[in-house]
C-alpha cells in the first residue's frame, strides 16, 4: 500500500517507542505543495521585481512584501535567498535557491515520526491506533464545521449522555449521506 513502517525504543530509559512513517502518497502530496509554493514564490518575486523596475520603493516596503510572500508560503521558503538592495534611491531585489534545501525537503517528503509510551504494540499496530485517532480527530472537526455543534457545558449527567448521543447520531447520518 505505499507505506514502510519502522520501529525503535528509546535509548534513554525504553519507556518511549518511536515509530517512522513512510508514505508515498504523503510524498508525494508533499512534493506537490512544495512546487506550487515555490512557483508561487517565483512569481510573486519576479512581480516584485518587476515593480522595482518600474518605480521607486523604500526597501522596507519590499522588505515587508517578502517577509508576507514568506509567510504565506512557509512550505517552500527554506528554498529561497532573497538580497534586497537599495542604490541611488532604487531598489533591486534578487534571488538564488539552496539546492541543499532542495535535496534535505526531497528526503523528508512523505516521512514522519510518532512516538508513543506503548512498548508492546507491533509497528503496525501502532500505526493503525494513529489512524484511528487522527480518523476520531476529523471527526470531532465535522462536528464543530459541518455540523455547527459546539460544546455546550452541561450540569446534569443525564442531559451530558443526551448531548453525546445527538452528536454521536449527527455524526453517523453526515458519514451515512458521504
Amino acid at each position: 500500500q505505499g507505506l514502510e513502517v519502522k520501529m525503535c525504543q528509546s535509548s534513554e530509559d525504553g519507556r518511549e517507542t518511536y515509530i517512522l512513517c513512510r508514505s508515498q502518497d504523503r510524498k508525494a502530496k508533499e512534493k506537490a505543495m512544495h512546487e506550487r509554493f515555490e512557483q508561487r514564490i517565483d512569481a510573486a518575486l519576479e512581480k516584485i521585481k518587476a515593480g522595482c523596475e518600474k518605480r521607486k520603493y523604500k526597501k522596507e516596503t519590499i522588505d515587508r512584501r517578502i517577509g508576507s510572500i514568506m509567510a504565506k508560503n512557509s512550505r517552500a521558503a527554506g528554498l529561497f535567498e532573497v538580497e534586497v538592495k537599495e542604490t541611488d534611491g532604487r531598489t533591486a531585489v534578487s534571488w538564488s535557491k539552496k539546492e541543499n534545501w532542495k535535496a534535505w525537503a526531497t528526503l523528508n517528503e512523505g516521512c514522519y515520526l510518532l512516538r508513543t509510551n506503548v512498548t508492546d504494540w507491533s509497528a503496525e499496530d501502532l500505526w493503525h491506533a494513529y489512524i484511528q485517532l487522527t480518523e476520531a480527530e476529523a471527526a470531532f472537526r465535522i462536528h464543530k464545521s459541518d455540523l455547527k455543534i459546539r460544546p455546550v457545558w452541561h450540569q446534569k449527567k443525564d442531559r451530558v449522555l443526551a448531548h453525546i448521543l445527538v452528536c454521536f447520531l449527527a455524526y453517523v447520518l453526515w458519514k451515512t449521506l458521504h
